[in-house]
């Protein structure tokens, strides 16, 4: 299918799949929906409610203080009244990330992830790669805002997070002269497809942000391996904790894809073909052109 430049819905049905099988048990499986109601759209905004000083400054440079906002404080200040209301929910960053992915702000709101602005998750949403590696990156880890892959989640040492304890105890402070390192306080539940059981909230730090911090203390060793410890991946819970899938915004800003997995490599564990792997609409024509169409062969979807 070398001359392949685009698929027929037909084609995509047969070809390509949205949702995987597999549940990880991430922040996409923490219930949020009943832990972090939102009430967008449901209350009558009165226009007649003051914001007091805020008032006297222009609308276009109220927007602009906005975006500059974590999403934790721009939740508390749209509580304010209902002329706050109204401000936030008109924002159009705001307004997408809402429309499109209502969970990744209720996840943000959940774990109290301030390390990022507005603009910020925003702005990731438009991206389609990776961070750690060249692979589409259907995730955000959500104590800085960056998308990943499921590989790079579940195997990169940069994204797995420090406990409090390990990294006041590496760079010998206190958790008050840590407050500047990003970081978030999970949620209990379950997390990896082991479905192990956290029962506390716990903190978080950025591993990278970390060891960054150590390089201000010249007596401290820089290298990951004086902070790594036993590195359960697949079944090590904080690796998940911080973790939600995440769409792909279009270029208009008013769309959002969530990509797809291919259905001829269910099942496959090779690198190039694995069925982690996540696909936008055009990775998933040339994933086609490259491997060949789909065909059932033997009850079983594979490229031929």
């Amino acid at each position: 299918m070398d001359n392949v430049t685009h698929l027929t819905p037909s084609q995509l049905e047969a070809y390509a799949y949205r949702k995987s099988r597999i549940v990880d048990y991430t922040l996409d499986d923490a219930d949020l929906e009943t832990r972090c109601p939102l009430d967008n759209g449901r209350r009558l905004i009165l226009p007649q409610d003051s914001l007091g000083q805020l008032d006297m400054l222009p609308l276009e440079l109220l927007m602009c203080i906005f975006l500059t906002l974590d999403l934790p404080s721009l939740t508390v200040f749209r509580c304010v009244n209902r002329r706050a209301m109204g401000l936030v929910d008109s924002l159009h960053q705001y307004q997408m990330v809402f429309k499109h992915c209502p969970n990744i702000l209720r996840a943000i709101i959940s774990i109290n992830a301030r390390h990022f602005d507005c603009r910020t998750l925003y702005e990731t949403l438009f991206t389609t790669k990776c961070e750690g590696c060249d692979r589409v990156g259907g995730y955000l880890y959500l104590i800085t805002c960056t998308r990943v892959c499921y590989f790079c989640f579940m195997f990169n040492p940069d994204y797995f997070p420090l406990s409090a304890t390990r990294a006041a105890r590496y760079l010998g402070r206190s958790m008050k002269e840590m407050k500047h390192l990003p970081r978030t306080l999970s949620l209990p539940g379950k997390y990896t497809t082991f479905c192990k059981l956290s029962r506390n909230r716990i903190t978080l730090f950025d591993r990278q942000a970390v060891l960054k911090s150590a390089l201000k203390t010249t007596a401290l060793p820089t290298d990951d391996l004086y902070i790594r410890h036993r590195d359960l991946t697949t079944r090590e819970p904080r690796r998940h904790m911080a973790i939600i899938s995440a769409p792909f915004f279009g270029s208009s800003g008013l769309s959002a894809d969530w990509g797809f997995y291919c259905a001829g490599c269910r099942g496959n564990q090779e690198l190039e073909k694995n069925l982690r792997n996540k696909y936008t609409a055009d990775g998933i024509v040339d994933h086609i052109r490259r491997y060949g169409a789909v065909k059932v062969v033997g009850q079983q979807p594979k490229h031929v």
